[in-house]
């Protein structure tokens, strides 16, 4: 049951903060109800970057479902436990990391990310660090627009070893009945543009630097 909702005093999409009770359970949830597809501005683009999430076997994405809110549908998307500060926080602030390798390679996942959902808004307040400086990625909501170019080719740095493998593995026939619900056709063969681009562009980058100066280990391999 929702129990009380508030709207937030950031963003434009006048997404809320609400509290949820099951039984003894109490938590609270982010929900988006935007939903303007001729500017690819939706909640529903939240809902394609949970399921990609899964596909691609990544973690730093809450559990968002999609559920009906004051008659509309919507995202609803698990708060984050144990908030430490955004990355606008720490940036802010010039607070380093404990351990900056490990965040390093946290960053480069959400970078090739958005690299392949066309993020132009992963703005710092939407980059979440909790007490174990694990890094979430939220509101994706004006993502997955249907272009066939990659937005910033200068984020092809470094990618997980897994994850690269990962991205050379999906194809049209596997992504699409878990993307379908949430994206048009047009979206989903785009996606699969710039993954080609983002594959060939570390390929490339490997080619000219060597595996080591490129890849790295941080995804478990199942």
């Amino acid at each position: 049951r929702i129990m009380t909702s508030n709207k937030l005093s950031q963003g434009v999409t006048e997404s809320r903060r609400a509290t949820l009770q099951m039984g003894a359970v109490r938590h609270d949830a982010h929900i988006q109800t935007v939903n303007e597809p001729a500017e690819y501005d939706s909640y529903r683009n939240n809902l394609a970057a949970f399921a990609l999430r899964d596909a691609l076997g990544l973690d730093n994405i809450p559990v968002t479902v999609e559920r009906e809110f004051q008659g509309r549908p919507a995202s609803f998307t698990w708060w984050i436990d144990d908030t430490l500060m955004t990355e606008r926080t720490r940036l802010d602030k010039a607070i380093r990391p404990p351990d900056t390798a490990a965040w390093n390679r946290q960053v480069y996942l959400m970078k090739v990310f958005d690299l392949l959902i066309h993020n132009i808004d992963r703005n710092m307040g939407n980059v979440i660090i909790d007490q174990r400086w694990k890094l979430w990625m939220i509101d994706h909501s004006r993502a997955f627009q249907p272009e066939h170019a990659l937005h910033d080719p200068a984020d092809v740095i470094r990618c997980d070893r897994v994850l690269l493998a990962r991205l050379r593995a999906l194809d049209a026939t596997t992504l699409t009945p878990k993307l379908a619900p949430w994206l048009a056709p047009g979206q989903i063969t785009a996606l699969l543009i710039r993954r080609d681009l983002i594959v060939k562009a570390f390929e490339d980058r490997i080619a000219e630097k060597g595996d080591d100066q490129v890849l790295y280990d941080h995804l478990p391999a199942h």
